[in-house]
């Protein structure tokens, strides 16, 4: 007998939702029948049921900073499934030289620590700190360094190391790829003024991942296309900000047409204040002041978003008239692609039972981890 079984409208690999029944043992799907069965421990009868979405860059939420103090991330695990995310990277950004052991210490015990049944902590993403200072955007420039390939051997760890991002154009910065990726550590292109052809160099050289598509990187340009000219171009997915500020929604409809759905992971960008009220909070040294929309230093400089990815998904459907399929994939199986999660991403056979439940509004109704319930909408 099946540990869970959940009917209802479904999104599966061929990218059509589909009435079927999932059968999970153990946590794991066991089964995917066309239909729907009337002993279904849960039945979708409007909206859909799609993988567990997955966020390759949150910094923090719910007033809380991984910066700060990564053995947070296990509080902001355990909340996540609200917002549809059953696995994420705690994203470390620009920090102190002497900083990132600790950090990276109190992670790997939060990822000990955590519940097998709430959001997984996939390991971090390092945000810096070998940027362009010219694209430094809510990065302390005072803290930005040049590339130390003695440094990267501290702490380029792949069990707790899963995706670092740089700026391809510094000296040495494709010599760090390659030892990244030597070490099973996926890079990401961002914070970064590369020309339209050191972009290329760096993805010759093993990137495979744009941070923020548009922001912080050199621009599109006719004649220079630069780092955001080389994604639009290239292969290699990227990553956007879906809020309608970060990125013009009529940006986002060109990024669509030119990507598609596998070659876009909705991020979000998450500071402490997501799901928090206005007021002032911390991206890790600094001080950000978040009104109802946005998150900007005392200069206006973005910093971070208070965006959750279920709305990062129905921002997209509005913005570019795309497919609840195709948002959801953004958020889904394209982001575990990039990261080689072979069991996340899908509604499959042999896949980890991380599904949400999504009503007509595509408000998240259910979420569940490893076949197990983590958060369900409770009616007011």
């Amino acid at each position: 007998m099946s540990d869970l079984v959940v009917s209802g409208p479904a999104l599966l690999p061929n990218r059509k939702i589909t009435d079927v029944t999932i059968f999970v043992e153990q946590g794991v799907i066991e089964r995917v029948s066309l239909g729907l069965d009337a002993g279904a421990d849960l039945t979708i009868t409007e909206g859909c049921i799609a993988p567990g979405l997955i966020d390759l860059q949150v910094n923090g939420s719910f007033g809380l900073d991984f910066t700060t103090d990564a053995s947070t991330a296990t509080q902001v695990a355990e909340r996540l499934p609200a917002t549809g995310v059953t696995a994420f990277l705690p994203t470390i950004i620009t920090a102190p030289p002497d900083a990132y052991s600790k950090l990276l210490r109190e992670l790997q015990q939060a990822r000990r620590d955590a519940p097998r049944f709430q959001a997984q902590i996939l390991g971090a993403h390092l945000e810096g700190p070998y940027l362009n200072p010219i694209r430094r955007g809510a990065h302390n420039p005072a803290l930005l360094r040049v590339i130390d390939l003695a440094e990267i051997a501290r702490w380029a760890d792949p069990s707790i190391v899963r995706l670092v991002t740089l700026a391809p154009e510094l000296p040495g910065a494709l010599d760090a790829v390659k030892a990244l990726r030597r070490n099973g550590i996926a890079i990401s292109a961002g914070h970064s003024n590369a020309t339209y052809v050191e972009a290329l160099a760096g993805f010759e050289a093993g990137i495979s991942w744009g941070t923020h598509l548009f922001n912080a990187m050199s621009p599109l340009e006719h004649r220079e296309p630069g780092l955001a000219g080389a994604l639009l171009s290239a292969s290699v997915p990227c990553g956007l900000i879906v809020d309608g500020i970060h990125v013009h929604p009529a940006a986002v409809k060109l990024v669509y047409r030119a990507k598609g759905a596998d070659g876009l992971t909705l991020v979000t960008d998450a500071m402490a204040a997501t799901m928090m009220p206005p007021g002032r909070y911390m991206l890790g040294d600094r001080q950000v002041i978040v009104n109802e929309n946005s998150a900007r230093l005392s200069d206006g400089t973005l910093a971070g978003s208070i965006l959750t990815l279920d709305q990062a998904v129905r921002n997209t459907m509005a913005f570019t008239g795309c497919s609840l399929a195709d948002a959801l994939t953004m958020a889904s199986t394209t982001p575990a692609r990039v990261l080689g999660l072979e069991h996340m991403g899908c509604i499959a056979v042999g896949y980890n039972a991380d599904l949400v439940a999504l009503n007509r509004a595509l408000e998240v109704t259910h979420t569940f981890v490893a076949g197990r319930l983590a958060y369900e909408k409770r009616d007011v």
